[in-house]
């Protein structure tokens, strides 16, 4: 009997792209996970994705610290505008700082309820740093930007 991990599902080989070392894998199961956690509208798993110091940077002044903090935006979050949404995205960039410290680069964002692909205006660049603790890959800073059609710069 053959075990089907995450690493080495062949639905994941267009996800994981150049980035095919397992470590490299290792490191982006931490999106993976976030990414199901919101598919089910899961406030709790989302949170679980982070460190227990972990801080999650959105665009209009979001800036929240912890598990708790974490938890209880996107709690509100999914019960009001992100209700029934999913989130998708791409590694784009992966670096390791050290073998406990990786930084991700992602291009995604949010899909509307009942779509598959990204509107201009919800399309994102993101920014993940994940450190091993335990050995278990967490997510200790989020942050991501709107990107193509829906960034604006503003001086």
């Amino acid at each position: 009997m053959t075990t089907t991990t995450q690493a080495n599902r062949p639905d994941l080989d267009a996800y994981y792209g150049p980035f095919t070392s397992e470590k490299e894998k290792e490191a982006l199961g931490v999106p993976l996970r976030l990414v199901a956690a919101w598919s089910r509208n899961d406030a709790a798993g989302v949170a679980d994705s982070f460190t227990e110091d972990g801080i999650l940077i959105l665009p209009g002044d979001v800036y929240k610290k912890g598990r708790d903090e974490i938890y209880s935006f996107m709690a509100a979050a999914y019960a009001g505008p992100f209700k029934g949404t999913g989130v998708t995205g791409n590694p784009v960039d992966v670096r390791f700082v050290n073998d406990e410290v990786a930084l991700l680069r992602t291009h995604g964002g949010i899909l509307a309820p009942g779509e598959t692909e990204i509107a201009p205006e919800l399309a994102v660049r993101s920014t993940w740093v994940v450190v091993k603790r335990d050995g278990e890959w967490k997510l200790a800073g989020y942050q991501n930007s709107p990107r193509g059609a829906g960034a604006t710069l503003r001086w």
